[in-house]
């Protein structure tokens, strides 16, 4: 069973789901959703919305991981770093406030320059076949550059889905805790956030 959480507006759509992927999402808001959606790399989401936003906290895992895992590159380290700088500037400014676009073109130089070392250290080194998530990843986020950025380009865009994931917890702890969820006539719940 896979669930599915649509956030926004101070309510939360939960969707009870067989199938992950074009299946999963039919039958959903998400699919005729016009909007930014806010995700973990799942490419299934990139054919629904008019923007997207790359959850960064799943990024920052993925970039621990890689530090963790190919410890002589020096990439991972550096990315996690902008990252939470990012994070950081944007999560700093006010209501009223809108990203520096001098600021933002400087992130995003860092960004291109950090990959082009990636680059660099996988062309020295190629990564190793029982490993390849790091590298993985630096494809990932130079394919999908504008993706992992949009929200210091756009204040409505958060850089995570933390919000939804946090509003799933309850959901995973029950399925965690040896329960099962069956939500078979009604597919579709409305919950107050």
């Amino acid at each position: 069973m896979y669930l599915y959480v649509r956030f926004g507006w101070r309510c939360a759509l939960y969707f009870a789901r067989g199938k992950k992927g074009h299946d999963g999402i039919k039958g959903t808001v998400v699919e005729d959703y016009q909007g930014t959606l806010v995700h973990d790399h799942d490419v299934t989401f990139y054919k629904y919305g008019t923007g997207h936003q790359e959850c960064l906290a799943h990024v920052l895992r993925y970039l621990k991981d890689s530090m963790d895992n190919e410890k002589d590159r020096t990439w991972n380290r550096q990315m996690h770093s902008l990252i939470q700088e990012m994070i950081h500037y944007r999560n700093g400014l006010s209501e009223s406030e809108e990203p520096d676009p001098q600021t933002v073109s400087e992130f995003e130089e860092r960004y291109k320059t950090i990959l082009s070392i990636a680059g660099d250290e996988y062309d020295y080194e190629p990564p190793g076949k029982y490993y390849r998530d790091g590298y993985n990843l630096y494809k990932r986020m130079k394919k999908y550059k504008k993706d992992h950025l949009l929200f210091l380009h756009n204040k409505n865009v958060p850089a995570t889905n933390n919000e939804a994931e946090r509003l799933l917890r309850k959901y995973k702890k029950k399925t965690g805790a040896g329960c099962v969820i069956r939500v078979r006539q009604a597919s579709t719940i409305s919950v107050n956030a």
